[in-house]
């Protein structure tokens, strides 16, 4: 056993097994025994303890204390990485760092760690924080599936908007914070009614090898909750000179101040599911292509309006004739099936003059191999020059029809209507929202909802 302690916390390798013990004033966190640090090549997979020679040392150096491990010969190969696990003594921060040595003879497709701490009790303040969409807490007890994260959990997409994610045991917890997140991404567990909820890392490779360094900092918090965890990102944000408060945005685009308190309604025209995407259902045809009028949309508006909402945004999807999501970025123009240019702008006369806001769903880094313009030319490729689009990922980009939502984004209250009245109640999570269904037709919503989704 490796041990190393800096002030409260201490950590504790177990060299037979690689598992952590990691204890914080009294509160001790276990890396779960079942989740064994591995390395998944196109040649096979193998356990960190499957390395010809392994190597442990425990050493301190000027902002810290350490421990160093080095794992080589895999498979008959040379290939080879380091791990150094770390404590950084002004503030405790513990640090878990993969170091690529030698990328001879074998192929990276994934590495799987850090791995997932030990977290079985059934309890309702067990609870984990996913960054997946508008974010998730998920108690050991919730009675849903996790099911499939977005983009398998990789961060900086919609499965991780933010490169972190965190647990919370009886007010003690920790957030482990991945400082390198361009390869990187996470996988979590929660089965029908838990009792457990697993959460760990898993790391690729960059043009076909590992290349770099890859590190996490995780901060063990007493007396906590989810909003201490999601502070503490905050405040590593802050340290990095990345974060920008909505004040501060509002100094370049003063029409920021508008949407305080505005509710968001997400909808759009036309949607088109290509018949080689995973979203395709051959059985069900209509949920495949879709258009609804430009006009329809302007009603649904005008209605939401008698109803008394004072402010609104309105995220329009596939509002173009392509539909939704394709051809990017020949996209336009507005479809012609919903009405066109001249529907297009009466819907958005009719928000202005309610005084509500308007905005289009569009991006610039998609390129669609159905686009007029496309040149392969100007195409990222994959290591071995090959062109990406034939795999799910990509099918899966053609995406599913969407229920009309009206939400308060903004307000941890109920949202007030003209003359007082109120329409839903705000529900607790990592963003405080009130939801309102309207519009859905049965049937129509095909998507499966994450749960502990704020939603």
């Amino acid at each position: 056993m490796k041990k190393i302690e800096s002030g409260s916390l201490a950590v504790m390798l177990d060299e037979e097994t690689l598992g952590l013990r990691i204890e914080k004033d009294g509160v001790v966190w276990n890396t779960d025994p079942k989740k064994t640090p591995e390395l998944i090549f196109a040649e096979g997979t193998y356990r960190f303890l499957d390395a010809e020679e392994i190597s442990h040392e425990v050493y301190s150096f000027g902002v810290g204390c350490g421990i160093r491990s080095r794992y080589a010969g895999f498979a008959g190969t040379p290939y080879a990485f380091e791990t150094i696990i770390w404590i950084e003594a002004v503030d405790e921060t513990f640090w878990m760092e993969w170091i690529p040595l030698c990328e001879e003879g074998l192929h990276p497709v994934k590495v799987l760690w850090p791995t997932a701490m030990e977290f079985t009790n059934g309890r309702d303040d067990w609870y984990t924080l996913l960054t997946e969409g508008q974010g998730l807490l998920i108690p050991n007890t919730w009675k849903t599936e996790l099911g499939k994260l977005s983009f398998d959990g990789r961060f900086e997409t919609s499965g991780g908007y933010m490169p972190w994610f965190g647990q919370v045991k009886e007010r003690c917890g920790y957030t482990a914070i991945c400082t390198t997140s361009w390869n990187v991404g996470y996988q979590a567990e929660h089965p029908a009614g838990g009792p457990y909820t697993s959460v760990g890392a898993w790391l690729e490779p960059s043009l076909g090898t590992m290349n770099y360094r890859r590190v996490f900092r995780y901060t063990f918090l007493n007396d906590c909750d989810y909003n201490d965890l999601c502070k503490t990102y905050r405040q590593y944000v802050r340290e990095q000179g990345h974060l920008r408060t909505l004040k501060e945005k509002a100094v370049q685009n003063p029409s920021i101040h508008d949407l305080v308190g505005t509710c968001f309604v997400h909808t759009g025209i036309k949607t088109v599911v290509q018949p080689e995407s995973g979203f395709f259902d051959p059985q069900n045809p209509e949920k495949n292509n879709r258009v609804v009028p430009f006009s329809v949309r302007e009603q649904q508006i005008r209605e939401i309006h008698d109803l008394g909402v004072e402010k609104v945004y309105l995220h329009l999807d596939g509002w173009a004739e392509p539909g939704y999501d394709n051809q990017h970025p020949d996209y336009t123009p507005a479809c012609q099936a919903a009405g066109g240019w001249e529907d297009m702008k009466s819907l958005v006369d009719t928000m202005h003059d309610f005084g509500y806001k308007f905005g289009i769903h569009d991006q610039y880094r998609d390129y669609y191999h159905a686009a007029p313009s496309y040149d392969e030319n100007y195409a990222c490729r994959l290591p071995d020059r090959t062109i990406p689009g034939a795999c799910d990922d990509e099918k899966r980009l053609l995406y599913v029809p969407r229920k009309l939502l009206l939400l308060a984004v903004i307000t941890g209250d109920s949202l007030k209507l003209r003359g007082g009245q109120r329409l839903g109640r705000s529900v607790s999570g990592i963003l405080p929202l009130c939801a309102v269904r309207l519009y859905a037709a049965p049937g129509r919503d095909t998507e499966k909802r994450n749960p502990g989704a704020a939603l």
